[in-house]
């Protein structure tokens, strides 16, 4: 192994371990009351360091909501491949996203802190969520083109634009039984598909 490979192969290992301090100070304290100091003790890493790699608590809090997405992502492309009907994997996929936002920790420290106040990580889940929004966007229309390779490139963006706005809503917003939300966006999802434009 090269050099520059053991110095990124370093660098990932700090910047996994100070995400996981992070994310465990979180669910424990609520983000407002983390301190970067704090999760650089705790995960054995000077704070220069972790500036360096995070530039700020923001630059932490966004890094560390970006991590929680991209699992969110791995499990729901599994999701969506293990179904032939666009509109039913649209529901699994609706499902898991939303049974794991109810479950996972993370994710309930930021809605639960958000709701006495705390609202430090919700942006990155709506206002300053763009990236986010964006890969998952990226993935669902990727899929979709795979799936139905005949629709227009709007029909996708229509369709999958639609989709991530309301699943994120829900996932803010929970209001509703994950599996009504399901049905709700494989009906969406066959109309606007069964329905094409000009």
């Amino acid at each position: 192994m090269s050099g520059e490979s053991l110095r990124l192969e370093f660098r990932r290992q700090v910047r996994e371990r100070v995400l996981e301090t992070a994310h465990q100070h979180t669910v424990e304290r609520g983000w407002e009351r983390v301190r970067v100091g704090e999760v650089a003790v705790d995960s054995g890493v000077s704070r220069p360091t972790l500036y360096r790699e995070f530039g700020n608590k923001d630059g932490l809090g966004e890094a560390l909501m970006t991590r929680e997405a991209e699992r969110f992502f791995a499990a729901i492309a599994d999701a969506l491949d293990q179904h032939d009907d666009v509109a039913l994997a649209v529901a699994a996929a609706t499902r898991l996203t939303l049974q794991e936002a109810a479950d996972n920790p993370l994710l309930r420290a930021v809605l639960t802190g958000s709701r006495s106040g705390d609202a430090g990580l919700l942006p990155f889940l709506t206002s300053r969520s763009e990236s986010i929004r964006e890969s998952a966007r990226a993935l669902l229309a990727a899929w979709l083109a795979r799936r139905q390779p005949e629709l227009l490139p709007s029909r996708v963006e229509e369709t999958v634009d639609a989709v991530v706005r309301l699943v994120i809503s829900h996932v803010v917003a929970p209001a509703l039984d994950p599996v009504d939300v399901g049905e709700r966006m494989a009906h969406l999802v066959a109309a606007l598909l069964a329905h094409p434009r000009d």
